[in-house]
């Protein structure tokens, strides 16, 4: 399955992705901090699943569901709530919501909601009853069932042992989030205007697939064709987000399934090709590769641009390197390599010089776009995505620097007294220690540990000139345990003792 995490608390959100992916074969799309970031990533990856929070900012988990619900989306969702929203998460039930799971949650929990949705699912792909259910069975189910499937297909449609038959097939996860509502439509209309047409179509939702059997008498498909490609393909030739459309004419239904897969091949090359009409096998056979040479020079400039913190050398690096690929005409595995090698190539050197930067481009999961993108549109805005993160991140680098800082001298305020440590505090903010020294030194000119005891000093002398507390009190209160280290501590920040100071005027 495909699935969208969307949950405010990162620690949770970060945990059951890590978990998914390392404990089961689904993979998780993205993550969102709320329901509104959620819907815009639903609305652009159309997973098959959504596990939310019920409880967000800007947009819960039950607004958000309502959307999913009304704008009929087809996937499934679970909801995460604690024991006091119980009855407020089962309002979500008339919403369509699969399940919903207990706060705190185990790992038996998310695997054994998992096991029920995809049990759902398969269920649903494998039920028996519409033409295009016996077509999806057909093409994607086991083959020792494909004659039966065939059967049942032709005597739904009455279709003829032999005739003129057309499958179509389109890829439309490149194309603007309303073209399946355009598909939709499009097939109703034509089963309306042209009766004369036996036209089956299911949709792959973890493809982002459509498949289109069309049947009318002799002569026919010539129409049915050139409806679809006036229609579906012409109309949307010069934007930049548009679906790829594959056809084949065969003789019987039983030519489905083989044609189907050749078809399906067919798509490989649209990361190399970007037709503006029907991709077929006649403009596949003229692609002409040449050898590929990693472009060394481009991938030492994007290095340099991220070492030197450097926006605008990163953005025209990165702007290179998409011209040399788009220009190449190279092997279609080399092109998706290349991508691939690009984004570890700024993932190992986030590594080496911003750990917590590099945490925060693999939590994005861009890599997953860049390896399941179809179409050259596709991979290209991955590669953006990534260039993107870096290139925001680093312009706002400084106020988030300052706002963590504010952050962690807030909570050192509070919790002064207690034996407070680097890592303690860095696990609070959710960032390295590492990092969070590199802030401190940077922000306020000393590490963590000189202001934490500069800090704890400050207080140490007005409790000493302004008070009667006894000097192991003082040092308690100020968070050391032990009186003769902070008498020591004290005396070499100071210059005096903690008695001699108190008597100083």
């Amino acid at each position: 399955m495909r699935i969208v995490i969307v949950e405010d608390e990162i620690k949770i959100r970060e945990g059951m992705a890590k978990l998914i992916e390392s404990q089961t074969e689904h993979v998780v799309l993205g993550e969102a901090a709320d329901g509104k970031d959620g819907l815009e990533m639903i609305l652009r990856f159309k997973p098959d699943l959504v596990i939310t929070d019920i409880r967000m900012p800007k947009m819960d988990g039950l607004e958000m569901a309502k959307e999913i619900h009304e704008r009929k989306l087809s996937l499934h969702v679970v909801i995460l709530t604690g024991y006091s929203e119980f009855e407020y998460a089962q309002k979500a039930l008339r919403y369509g919501v699969d399940d919903y799971l207990l706060k705190p949650l185990s790992i038996d929990d998310i695997r054994d909601m998992l096991v029920r949705v995809e049990e759902k699912i398969k269920k649903e792909q494998m039920t028996n009853g519409t033409p295009g259910q016996h077509m999806r069975n057909l093409i994607a189910g086991a083959e020792k069932d494909s004659g039966k499937h065939c059967s049942i297909l032709k005597e739904l449609c009455g279709f003829p042992a032999e005739a003129d038959y057309e499958l179509f097939v389109g890829y439309i996860g490149s194309a603007e989030l309303s073209y399946r509502e355009v598909l939709e439509h499009f097939v109703e209309r034509v089963r309306e205007e042209y009766q004369e047409f036996a036209l089956c179509y299911f949709y792959v939702e973890n493809q982002q697939r459509a498949y289109l059997l069309g049947y009318g008498g002799q002569g026919t498909m010539d129409v049915l064709e050139e409806q679809v490609s006036r229609r579906l393909i012409l109309r949307y030739q010069d934007r930049t987000e548009r679906a790829i459309w594959t056809r084949k004419r065969i003789n019987c239904p039983e030519q489905i399934r083989e044609a189907a897969a050749e078809l399906d091949s067919l798509f490989a090359y649209a990361l190399v090709l970007n037709p503006k009409g029907w991709l077929d096998m006649e403009m596949v056979k003229q692609y002409c590769p040449m050898p590929f040479q990693a472009p060394a020079q481009i991938y030492s400039a994007i290095r340099n641009a991220i070492c030197q913190d450097n926006v605008q050398k990163l953005e025209k690096a990165a702007g290179a390197f998409l011209s040399y690929m788009a220009e190449g005409h190279f092997e279609i595995g080399e092109v998706r390599k290349a991508f691939v090698k690009c984004y570890y190539l700024i993932g190992d050197t986030l590594q080496e010089i911003d750990s917590t930067l590099y945490q925060h481009l693999k939590n994005r999961n861009l890599l997953r776009n860049i390896e399941t993108a179809v179409t050259w549109n596709e991979l290209a805005q991955a590669y953006r995505d990534v260039i993107q993160v870096m290139a925001g991140t680093q312009v706002k680098r400084e106020d988030i620097s300052n706002y963590v800082i504010k952050r962690a001298i807030n909570y050192i305020r509070e919790h002064y007294q207690e034996g407070l440590t680097q890592e303690e505090v860095a696990s609070v903010l959710e960032i390295t220690p590492e990092y969070l020294s590199t802030l401190f030194n940077r922000e306020m000119g000393v590490n963590f540990s000189v202001f934490l005891k500069q800090f704890r000093m400050s207080h140490a002398k007005r409790l000493l000139k302004g008070t009667d507390m006894k000097i192991y009190e003082i040092a308690d209160a100020v968070g050391y345990s032990d009186p003769k280290y902070f008498q020591r501590v004290f005396k070499e920040e100071i210059g005096v003792s903690p008695g001699e100071y108190r008597q100083m005027k």
